[in-house]
């Protein structure tokens, strides 16, 4: 019964939610930039579903991005969105809840039209660390996943959901030439 509440509430709230989430980064001094769709749907009456045996309840797929990828999109009955990266090992969460990753996104593609910095591990975090006037932002931020933001820069601080080979990345972006020059100076005092 807990599955089926689950399922056509986040039908009922989310269903047919459609957006793009637009990326931007810097790669050996030059700037990309992508977007990704995302779907907020499940497949209806052949949606799959399993039970947690490690978190108890239940998670079931949705659509969610839509790239190519070997992991599914999946949303436990705890109400946290998560994956099974390979597409057949056990639940991973990936943010507490649907709100936290649209709030997430909704930041990503606002900081996407500023300048982004070379994204890294210790550079980028040194650099972060010195940055002041940054506010966390709650609702769009998780336990592995933290943003943090002033009115002309951004921080956005992950960790990989690889268990075997965690690593940490951290990107930063800046919207004007005073934060330009305060994110420089932060990477030239690191």
């Amino acid at each position: 019964m807990e599955l089926i509440i689950r399922c056509e509430g986040f039908e009922q709230r989310f269903g047919g939610l459609r957006y793009q989430v637009r990326h931007s980064w810097t790669l050996d001094g030059e700037r990309y930039e992508t977007a990704y769709s995302w779907e907020y749907d499940h497949f209806g009456m052949r949606t799959r579903a399993w039970q947690d045996p490690a978190r108890g309840g239940w998670y079931f797929e949705w659509i969610g991005e839509r790239v190519s990828k070997p992991c599914r999109d999946l949303i436990h009955t705890d109400g946290s969105v998560g994956t099974d990266v390979n597409g057949s090992s056990p639940y991973l969460p990936v943010a507490p809840s649907i709100t936290h990753l649209i709030e997430s996104h909704a930041l990503t593609d606002a900081v996407s039209v500023w300048r982004p910095w070379p994204a890294g591990g210790s550079a980028a975090a040194s650099a972060a660390e010195v940055l002041d006037g940054l506010v966390h932002v709650p609702e769009a931020s998780w336990e592995s996943s933290r943003w943090r933001l002033s009115e002309s820069v951004a921080v956005f601080d992950s960790e990989s959901w690889d268990r075997e080979n965690p690593s940490r990345r951290v990107r930063i972006w800046s919207r004007d030439e005073v934060s330009h020059r305060q994110v420089q100076e932060a990477f030239a005092g690191r």
